[in-house]
């Protein structure tokens, strides 16, 4: 087994990054090290997707406090911590984020929920935190692959008891594959991430078998995305095939074809069966109800300009101006979404921070940076016209790699973090890892107020 890991580890890192140099029991021992950020990425994926796709607040809680342990473990054991200044930037503009989120509280229509949408962003600031304080440029690959194992053991878990066992008709999603992330189209994208990943791995790597095996688990998640009749993640994996071509390292012309074929397919595809299910294609591509929750979140825009109504309380307002009898927690739209709930200042908060990452793609080509682009530019393209936000096992893979094309453009001569931020960092986390512990057992046990 260990022979099997040492050639991966090899194939990854052709230049002896990886190992260092190293050989024998030392290469062995170093091999194991790096292969923990994939041992832990497949955790938290695995974790979080089998447990409702970490929905409920126990969940993202638990979530919480594992990653920031990594965190005050980083913090407290690493004698170096270099960050690039749009790390920080990243870094600084989530907290901003979390923090303007829980503020909105005193002046939400809805206080409780409001401070529940602050503790979920706990779980994205700790991810974002643990990653950029954790991670080295050569680890990513395993970063990576443990994303996308994770992914695959979650989907196929659903796709497995969708198959043997009785699917009976759910009342919301119909026959769809939604287990056990609980949502079709939450599983969709999650899906489709993880193809994403597995066909950019497969290019980042030269042996055969190898690339084989990066590409087995589409077995699992291309049959998955289909049965969620994920319209959204099918175009997402569109633009990422598009991103994957252009930011990879130069392809030959029959892979570029393919990838076109199949980004092209996927478009036919879905426009094909809209059209055949539903005479409004724009209805039957966004969903039917999708339009009238943009409707009311923009008249939740005007009724509350210049700081929003409060984190989490689309609900109340969706209840006081629905023109149908749907019912609905979230506006689809991240980005909306967030200018109804926390206003302007909010809105810009999000877009600096979701867009930084995108930064650093201009003028690079490299397999792994564009596998980790492909994943996070579908994650923002779906977070557009659904609720994956709410969903912390998808937003983490998204900001999984997001952050993996920060640490991936990394300079070497990064400035390294200094003790008085490394302290300011340490107390921050340390205080979070303690109102995480609290509030598992003193707060709701549902993420709206009750």
């Amino acid at each position: 087994m260990w022979g099997v890991a040492m050639e991966i580890a090899r194939a990854l890192d052709p230049r002896g990054w990886l190992l260092g140099g190293a050989r024998g029991k030392e290469a062995v021992w170093v091999a194991w090290q790096r292969a923990s950020p994939g041992i832990v990425s497949f955790t938290v994926v695995l974790v979080d997707g089998i447990a409702g796709g970490g929905y409920f607040p126990r969940a993202w809680r638990l979530t919480s406090f594992a990653l920031l342990a990594f965190v005050l473990a980083a913090l407290v054991g690493r004698r170096q911590i270099a960050l690039g200044r749009i790390e920080r930037w990243f870094l600084g503009l989530v907290a901003a984020l979390t923090a303007w989120t829980a503020a909105s509280t005193i002046w939400s229509d809805t206080s409780g929920t409001s401070i529940l949408e602050g503790e979920r962003d706990v779980v994205y600031l700790a991810a974002v935190a643990a990653l950029l304080l954790g991670l080295e440029r050569e680890s990513l690959p395993v970063l990576l692959g443990g994303a996308l194992g994770g992914i695959t053991a979650v989907a196929g878990y659903g796709l497995g008891t969708y198959v043997l066992f009785d699917h009976p008709l759910n009342p919301i999603e119909g026959k769809l594959l939604f287990e056990p992330l609980g949502y079709a189209n939450g599983l969709g994208i999650y899906a489709a991430i993880g193809i994403l990943l597995a066909v950019g791995l497969a290019l980042a790597v030269r042996p055969p078998l190898l690339r084989l095996a990066c590409l087995a688990p589409l077995a699992i998640l291309v049959p998955s995305l289909y049965l969620t009749d994920s319209r959204a993640a099918e175009l997402s994996v569109a633009v990422g095939l598009v991103v994957l071509a252009r930011f990879s390292r130069r392809l030959s012309r029959v892979l570029t074809s393919a990838f076109a074929v199949a980004a092209a397919g996927a478009v036919a595809a879905v426009t094909v069966v809209s059209v055949h299910q539903e005479h409004n294609l724009a209805g039957r591509l966004l969903g039917a109800n999708r339009p009238h929750y943009w409707h009311v979140a923009w008249r939740e825009v005007t009724l509350n300009p210049v700081l929003g109504s409060g984190a989490g309380t689309f609900e109340r307002y969706w209840l006081l101006y629905r023109p149908v009898g749907s019912f609905a927690r979230d506006a689809h739209n991240l980005y909306l979404e967030t200018l109804a709930e926390l206003g302007p200042v909010g809105l810009v908060l999000l877009l600096a921070a979701l867009g930084l990452p995108l930064l650093v793609l201009r003028g690079r080509r490299d397999p792994v940076l564009a596998t980790a682009a492909a994943g996070y530019v579908a994650y923002l393209v779906h977070a557009a016209v659904d609720w994956d936000w709410e969903l912390p096992a998808v937003t983490l893979c998204g900001l999984l790699c997001g952050c993996s094309l920060l640490v991936a453009t990394r300079r070497s001569d990064a400035p390294e973090v200094r003790l008085s931020l490394r302290l300011l960092l340490l107390v921050s986390a340390l205080g979070l890892a303690v109102l995480a512990l609290i509030r598992l057992e003193a707060g709701p046990h549902l993420p709206f107020a009750s």
